[in-house]
């Protein structure tokens, strides 16, 4: 059944999801859709038993869905195969465009393996690292930065729109303001954990975390070049985990399928967790090419 929005028993869903905790669950709690993806429906069976958050939109007539800014998976949660079978059918018929992350399917869309990376905390210890991890964490450590744990959006936010701005000129005003109301959503929620590096009272470098169940997600960081060519990256990373390992047991990077960022992310001691990405494109030209272009 397809529960609206304004329907759906969001408490009785975000116990679904906690009880369950598969990988990426974060992306799966109603407060976090609402910020990523305003009017999400749930696709719901029996009381609650199988959750499945569909995000529908329209554009021209068309109907498409698509994995939100800043999710990466939407894992059906208490589908037997039959019924996952059921779900991607009902998304398959409704949808002329359809990009599905985390639904285990042999079907016939076009298929490609992603990856994340996610990192064991419960022995965490800078031991772990590779050489060059540790070289860069010590002359960080050494430089003389200031590390501050207090909450601070807009000054992440800014700084990454200063430094990544250019390299990301996909983002748009509407996604920093998404990114800036889950960071505020899930502060005053206290899940919300940023550790921020300052020199000569400027804002240098800065990383926020979501912390729930035992489990931590990265969910956005920058750096100015001057402060990464000293490792103050790699400094506030292995800060926030040494901070992090006593209460939780698992990073997820929230991952990156570039080899670089998967690369960085690995020497820290991260695995790597693939994925199936599923694409269905339908539409006639030139909007399947549009489609493409705009999502991939």
């Amino acid at each position: 059944m397809i529960i609206r929005n304004a329907q759906l028993d969001k408490q009785r869903w975000d116990q679904r999801v906690l009880a369950a905790q598969p990988e990426g669950f974060f992306f799966l709690l109603s407060w976090y859709l609402d910020v990523v993806a305003p009017g999400w429906e749930g696709y719901v069976l029996g009381d609650y038993d199988g959750i499945y958050p569909i995000v529908a939109q329209q554009k021209l007539g068309v109907s498409y869905t698509h994995m939100p800014f800043l999710t990466r998976s939407f894992v059906p949660i208490g589908f037997n195969e039959q019924q996952t079978t059921v779900l991607a059918q009902y998304l398959s018929n409704h949808f002329s465009y359809l990009q599905l992350a985390g639904v285990p399917l042999d079907v016939p869309f076009e298929q490609q393996i992603r990856k994340y990376q996610v990192l064991d905390l419960t022995n965490f210890s800078l031991s772990q690292c590779s050489e060059n991890h540790r070289r860069q964490y010590k002359k960080a450590a050494q430089h003389g930065f200031e590390l501050e744990t207090s909450v601070n959006p807009k000054g992440l936010i800014s700084l990454f729109r200063t430094v990544k701005g250019a390299e990301f000129t996909h983002l748009k005003d509407a996604d920093y303001n998404i990114l800036a109301r889950l960071m505020e959503g899930a502060n005053r929620r206290g899940v919300l954990r940023q550790f921020s590096l300052w020199e000569k009272g400027e804002l240098v470098g800065a990383a926020a975390y979501l912390e729930m169940s035992g489990q931590v997600l990265y969910l956005k960081g920058a750096i100015t070049p001057e402060a990464m060519k000293v490792g103050g990256m790699v400094y506030v990373h292995v800060e926030a985990m040494k901070a992090l390992a006593p209460g939780c047991s698992q990073l997820d990077f929230g991952g990156s399928n570039a080899k670089g960022l998967g690369d960085f992310n690995r020497k820290f001691g991260a695995r790597d967790v693939e994925y199936l990405l599923l694409i269905k494109n339908s539409l006639a030209k030139p909007l399947a090419w549009l489609a493409k272009r705009k999502f991939g």
